[in-house]
């Protein structure tokens, strides 16, 4: 047992354990924290502030009122440290006979009376009757560690009031130690122990607490367990959603080098053809121009050489011979140049969006998986992670809704269009003097039938009668200068437009009324109206819908219930006063009462529909919902959804839609107006 506790003590003595870890040199004075962790008290003092001192390693804030100096001393470090530093004091003198003349090496030392001695005085320091007892051991021995627990043993605490008096009692009282001149005087009146009783009334429950530490190492440790496996999970699945993504570029890019190579080779083809035609049209037309030429210049030889009766002669055979040349006509060709029609031509989307979408758990709790086929290889994705959706400055209404590369529309092979194209809005007699259009909302007139279009690139907006027959112009710049319209609706007699965080009230002539501030800081707000009521407004992020009358009163606000980490974009009210929105982040549609109930909700896992953007109703409460080039129409029973309109082949995406009557009506992104029977 004494040799395991010296053999610890030994491992004690070093100067690794026994350094400052502010100054690293050996402990001067040290002092102890709370947090256990010892510093010089030198070093401690320039960072008491205010009575308060700081852990230089685990931060832990600790009360110094009466500075450094005030916290308790580490009475353990100091006795290793004087214990170092005396086992590495290479000049060693005897302590009794060497004095300023002669210096006499030590060759020994008493464990009592802790001098160093040589070897006479040693010799006489075991023959004297008062020093008879004392243990005299080999300097060497002592040196090499085989005495520190007994020299441990001996080693005593002076009291700092009384430097001549060890610390030999303990006061309950006031939970301090003490000497025998303390107990005499300061300490008379309270309890005080001898020391040893003290520890060894204290040491088992010490002992209890440091076995008790077991149990919360051990349950650390598991805890590190679970948290290397969280880490190991984590990596697996950022490795698995590399792999994925690596996996569908690889095969998105060999399907774009493919339909490239089978893009160009057609052209080829086709340009071979025809470049033969037109060279078999330009021989031809060589040929005629060399027999006009020849029949000029033998016409023309006639004509200043020839004899009267010559020219007279040869005169019918000419006129015949330029008759016939004047008489050819070149067969009139058709518009041989081919066109390009590119399915994903974004090229803002290409050049700003992300392709790939990292939904975090606090964005959104819920994930549909979704497999993708690149030829024959199957990949599985998250369904909302694997999209170039928009972002946040993109998508309001002015930027059509973004498609991720499709690489088969096979999946809707089986949905045939529901709906019947019946005509196209006029265009407006202006439209070549105008910037691109820009469509972004669309709004039809109750009673009159009329439809505006929102033209938010030129400022303004179009009205066309209900067949289609463009009427007026309404320039919104006019009015009201600085302000980027997004949204628009109609609410009695009253034109509702949102710009920015700004809603405008306007009559239907577009003459300003009012305006006000709208809740949140989104860059577009989509708008609806119910009835002649209130107008409906999406408030994106903060998952509500704010409701304003015409006379710019907020009248109600609908907060679904328990519905959070979505953003609320296009928005529609039908005839029971039930409020349908498109969710951007969570892609899905949301059915809500007035209340905030929410009645159904429309998601791609169970339904036809895989990103939604642009909504509208119909008076039997049937949803008709953009998706990227369908519109998917959903009954109010109906959470499956059919396709009754699927314009992928026309490569003229669908941007905005509105129902009047029983007609569809469809907004393209390049400002096309179609007109569908339902």
């Amino acid at each position: 047992m004494a040799t395991q506790s010296s053999t610890s003590l030994q491992d004690l003595i070093r100067e690794d354990f026994l350094t400052c870890r502010i100054c690293y040199d050996l402990y001067v004075l040290p002092k102890i924290l709370p947090c256990l962790h010892s510093y010089c008290q030198k070093c401690l003092e320039p960072l008491v502030d205010n009575g308060i001192v700081q852990c230089p390693e685990c931060r832990l804030q600790t009360g110094a009122p009466g500075g450094a100096a005030g916290l308790k001393s580490n009475f353990f470090i100091s006795g290793l440290v004087e214990l170092f530093q005396m086992k590495h004091n290479k000049d060693l003198e005897c302590a009794v006979c060497s004095d300023a003349q002669k210096v006499v090496t030590a060759t020994a030392r008493c464990l009592d009376c802790k001098d160093f001695l040589c070897q006479i005085c040693s010799q006489g320091h075991c023959c004297s009757r008062l020093t008879l007892h004392h243990k005299v051991v080999n300097l060497e021995e002592f040196l090499a560690g085989h005495y520190d627990t007994e020299v441990r043993f001996l080693q005593e605490l002076y009291c700092q009031d009384h430097p001549q008096e060890a610390l030999r009692f303990f006061c309950d009282t006031c939970s301090v130690s003490i000497c025998r001149d303390c107990r005499m005087l300061d300490h008379f009146q309270h309890k005080v122990v001898s020391m040893a009783n003290a520890v060894q009334r204290e040491k088992p429950s010490v002992e209890q607490l440091i076995r008790s530490l077991e149990g919360t190492i051990t349950h650390i440790s598991e805890q590190e367990k679970v948290v290397e496996e969280a880490m190991n999970k984590l990596k697996a699945k950022g490795e698995l959603i590399k792999k994925k993504v690596c996996n569908y570029v690889e095969g998105v890019t060999a399907y774009i080098f493919a339909q490239k190579e089978n893009a160009l080779a057609k052209l080829n083809v086709f340009l071979t053809q025809q470049m033969e035609r037109f060279s078999v049209v330009q021989k031809e037309l060589q040929s005629q121009k060399d027999k006009a030429r020849s029949t000029q210049e033998f016409s023309q030889h006639i004509l200043s050489e020839g004899k009267d009766y010559e020219i007279l002669h040869l005169e019918g055979m000419i006129r015949n011979r330029v008759q016939e040349l004047q008489a050819y006509r070149l067969q009139q060709l058709p518009n041989q140049t081919p066109e390009l029609a590119i399915a994903w031509d974004e090229p803002e989307q290409l050049s700003e969006e992300p392709l790939f979408s990292l939904v975090f758990p606090w964005e959104q709790p819920g994930r549909d998986v979704q497999d993708l086929e690149l030829g024959n290889e199957s990949l599985t994705f998250l369904d909302d992670r694997v999209t170039d959706s928009l972002s946040d400055s993109d998508e309001d209404f002015c930027m059509s809704v973004s498609d991720s590369p499709t690489i088969s529309s096979s999946s809707y092979a089986s949905f045939k269009g529901r709906v019947e194209y019946t005509y196209s809005f006029e265009l407006d007699p202006s439209f070549s003097a105008l910037e691109k259009p820009n469509i972004t909302g669309i709004a039809v007139v109750p009673h009159t039938g009329q439809i505006l279009l929102l033209d938010q690139a030129n400022d303004e907006i179009k009205q066309y009668s209900p067949t289609g027959q463009f009427e007026q112009v309404i320039h919104l710049s006019s009015h009201l200068s600085d302000s980027v319209f997004c949204g628009i609706s109609v609410c009695g007699k009253t034109l509702a437009c949102s710009s920015e965080t700004h809603l405008f009230f306007l009559t239907l002539d577009g003459v300003f009324l009012r305006k006000l501030q709208m809740r949140g800081s989104e860059s577009s707000y989509a708008l609806a109206s119910y009835q002649s009521s209130y107008v409906a407004v999406s408030e994106g992020t903060l998952c509500s819908i704010s409701l304003y009358s015409p006379s710019a009163f907020c009248v109600g606000r609908v907060q679904p219930d328990n519905y959070q980490g979505g953003k609320f974009l296009f928005i529609a009210v039908n005839s029971w006063e039930e409020f349908i929105v498109s969710d951007f982040i969570k892609k899905q549609i949301v059915i809500m009462k007035k209340s905030g109930l929410i009645l159904s909700v429309l998601k791609p896992s169970t339904s036809v529909m895989s990103r939604p953007f642009s909504i509208c109703v119909d008076e039997t409460r049937n949803v008709f919902v953009i998706d990227q080039f369908k519109v998917i129409q959903f009954s109010p029973d109906d959470e499956t959804g059919k396709v009754v309109l699927n314009d992928q082949n026309q490569g003229r995406r669908p941007r905005v839609l509105a129902v009047s009557g029983e007609n569809l009506i469809l907004v393209r992104e390049d400002g096309r107006t179609d007109v569908y029977s339902l």
